[in-house]
């Protein structure tokens, strides 16, 4: 298990209409951070915009907003609203930031001084995923594992396409062509996996993983290093 811990969560995991669901996802995803660090990892979380991004962009265009960077600054301060949420989950624990790095220098500022760093999204055009992917990056990190509501990266998208296959194993440079690297994406977007942070992750040869985040055990096992369902992104060796 690799000694910095890089996690992009999903917003999505941070909303469920069944509470007690929701409230038993919280506990073991506790549990899980505490047993990381037990054993004198660090962990670095970088928390999405979800469900509430979507509706603050949504209300925003609604009053006549248009402009595309307006509505990601309204799209990132929901990530930081959630990332707040996830460190309120850890009030007691000794270590943690208890506050949101709003920029990369400062995520690696907190990385210095805590063992665990919960933030949410930097500037315009960079989605969590990317933020996270730079941060592994910066921290020197061996994989980013990308935890969201989907549990693999398919073929094609499979809201549309009832023939898209999930894919266990790919390459960087095969994600890339399937995430539309290089293509812009619109404020408040839902993708499997960023394509600008992918592009990041092609220039670095960083191995991601993605999964579905709600279930906390198969998370746990991508940690460590054991078999999961979800899809293993592989660089070059």
């Amino acid at each position: 298990m690799p000694d910095t811990i890089v996690i992009a969560l999903g917003g999505s995991l941070l909303s469920d209409d069944n509470l007690d669901k929701l409230e038993t996802w919280k506990i073991d995803f506790i549990k899980l951070i505490n047993s990381i660090i037990d054993l004198e990892n660090k962990v670095f979380i970088v928390v999405g915009g979800g469900k509430l991004a979507r509706k603050n962009i949504s209300k925003a265009k609604e009053m006549g907003i248009k402009d595309k960077f307006e509505l990601d600054l309204i799209g990132i301060d929901a990530t930081r609203e959630n990332a707040k949420s996830i460190i309120k989950l850890f009030t007691n624990f000794r270590i943690i930031n208890e506050n949101v790095p709003k920029s990369i220098d400062e995520g690696l500022d907190s990385f210095n001084n805590f063992n665990l760093t919960i933030m949410g999204g930097t500037v315009p055009g960079h989605t969590t995923d990317t933020v996270a992917i730079k941060m592994a990056k910066v921290l020197k990190s061996k994989l980013v594992v990308i935890a969201t509501n989907v549990s693999h990266v398919y073929t094609s998208d499979p809201r549309v396409d009832s023939n898209a296959i999930p894919l266990e194993k790919i390459t960087l440079e095969e994600l890339g062509s399937l995430s539309g690297v290089g293509k812009p994406i619109q404020p408040g977007s839902s993708f499997a996996v960023d394509p600008i942070g992918v592009g990041i992750a092609i220039e670095n040869n960083l191995p991601l993983v993605i999964l579905n985040g709600h279930d906390v055990e198969n998370l746990r096992k991508a940690i460590y290093g054991e078999n999961f369902k979800g899809t293993m992104v592989y660089g070059s060796d």
